[in-house]
C-alpha cells in the first residue's frame, strides 16, 4: 500500500513514528499500560480538550483507582466526579462497563477489540485504542484527528460522516497499523492531528508526511475534510428557586437518566418561553419539593451551552413555607451549607448563577 502512489506504507510508518518519538506530549495516560486507566482516558477525551481532561483524569483515578473500585461505587458518586466534564452518558457507560468487566471477566478487561466492543460505551474507536495501546494488538482506530490526517494524506474530499467514506477510512487505518508498536503508531496518528494537522492553518512545514500528502500538494488543506454543517441549537428556559435555611441553600439532584444526569440544581425546571415565570416556578417547586414559594423579582441570569441545546437559566429569590416531602422528580433534596455547596456537583449553569 502507498499513499499518493509514491510513499510506501513502511515509509509512512517510519516517518510518523520517528516524528512521534521526538514530539510526543507528556500526558499522564501515556505513562501506563493499565487497560483500565487507558479506558478512562479515552472516555474522557471524547469531544473534550486534553488540557481540560488532565485534572479530571487524575482526580477520577484517585477516587476510583481500579475497575473494581469503579464497579462498586454508586453511579451518583461517578457522576459527581465527572461533574463539569460534560457528555455525562460517558460516565454512566464507563460505570456500567466496569460492572460488566467485573461480572463477566473477573475485573480484567478483554484484550481483543471485538470483545471490548461488547461492553457498554465502547465503540470501535475506543476498542482499538485500548487493544493497541494496552495490549499491543494491531487494531486500527479512527477518530476526528485521524480522519483529518488520513483524509488529507490520501486526498479524500468526501464527507467523512458518510458510511462509505467511514468504511474507506477504517480500511486505510487497518492497512497502516503495524504489528509492532501498534499503540505508538495509533497515538502518533492522533498526536499529529491534534498538534500539526489542525483543522485550520495546519503546520504543514512541521509534518513528517508532507512529501506524500495529496492535500498539501493541491492546496486543499483547508477544504479537507469538508466542514460539518451547523445544527441550530434548541433553546430552553430554566427557572430556579433560591431557597435558604440558616445559611444553607436547597438543591435537588436531577434523575440519572436524561439531560445533565445526577447533577444538583436549584429547585425548579424548564418552562415554555413566554409563560408567567413566577407562577410556573411556584408550581414546579411545589410539585417537586412540596414547598410553597413566593418568588420575588428575577435575580441573576446565566447561559449554558450544550452540544444541541442553549439553556437560559434564571434564578428567583423566594420566601418559602411548608415541609420537604420525599422527592417526586428529583432523586434527592438536600440543604447545602456554603462549604458543601462549593464542592457540590452542580450543573454548569447553576454554578454560573451562584458563583459569578
Amino acid at each position: 500500500m502507498s499513499y499518493n502512489g509514491v510513499v510506501k506504507t513502511e515509509t509512512f510508518r517510519k516517518r510518523l513514528l520517528g516524528w512521534y518519538r521526538e514530539n510526543r506530549r507528556a500526558l499522564p495516560w501515556r505513562e501506563t499500560r493499565d487497560p483500565y486507566r487507558i479506558w478512562v482516558s479515552e472516555a474522557m477525551l471524547q469531544q473534550t480538550q486534553v488540557a481540560t481532561v488532565i485534572p479530571y483524569y487524575q482526580r477520577f483515578l484517585q477516587r476510583f483507582p481500579t475497575v473494581n473500585a469503579l464497579a462498586r461505587a454508586p453511579v451518583t458518586d461517578v457522576l459527581d466526579q465527572w461533574s463539569g466534564l460534560g457528555y455525562y452518558s460517558r460516565a454512566k457507560n464507563l460505570h456500567a462497563g466496569a460492572r460488566e468487566v467485573v461480572r463477566r471477566y473477573g475485573g480484567k478487561l478483554p484484550d481483543q477489540a471485538e470483545t471490548l466492543q461488547e461492553l457498554p460505551g465502547i465503540g470501535r474507536y475506543t476498542a482499538g485504542a485500548i487493544a493497541s495501546i494496552a495490549f499491543d494488538r494491531p487494531a486500527p482506530l479512527v477518530d476526528g484527528n485521524v480522519i483529518r490526517v488520513l483524509s488529507r494524506c490520501f486526498g479524500i474530499r468526501e464527507d467523512p460522516r458518510a458510511g462509505a467514506v467511514q468504511k474507506k477510512l477504517w480500511k486505510i487505518a487497518g492497512a497502516l497499523v503495524p504489528e509492532k508498536n501498534p499503540g505508538d503508531f495509533n497515538q502518533a496518528l492522533m498526536e499529529l492531528g491534534a498538534t500539526v494537522c489542525l483543522p485550520r492553518q495546519p503546520a504543514c512545514g512541521s509534518c513528517p508526511l508532507t512529501g506524500g500528502c495529496v492535500a498539501r500538494q493541491k492546496g486543499w488543506q483547508e477544504r479537507i475534510p469538508p466542514p460539518r454543517p451547523e445544527v441550530p441549537k434548541k433553546k430552553l428556559l430554566y427557572l430556579g428557586a433560591l431557597l435558604e435555611k440558616e445559611g444553607a441553600l436547597l438543591l435537588g439532584r436531577r434523575p440519572i437518566t436524561g439531560l445533565l444526569p445526577g447533577l444538583w440544581e436549584l429547585p425548579g425546571g424548564e418552562v415554555p418561553a413566554g409563560a408567567p415565570e413566577p407562577e410556573e416556578l411556584a408550581r414546579l417547586v411545589r410539585e417537586r419539593t412540596g414547598l410553597r414559594v413566593i418568588p420575588s423579582a428575577a435575580g441573576k441570569t446565566a447561559v449554558q451551552i450544550l452540544s444541541h441545546r442553549r439553556i437560559e437559566l434564571r434564578s428567583f429569590p423566594c420566601r418559602w413555607s411548608g415541609r420537604l416531602r420525599a422527592p417526586r422528580w428529583y432523586t434527592d433534596l438536600r440543604w447545602f451549607p456554603p462549604p458543601a455547596l462549593a464542592a457540590a456537583a452542580l450543573t454548569a449553569g447553576i454554578r454560573k448563577l451562584l458563583h459569578e
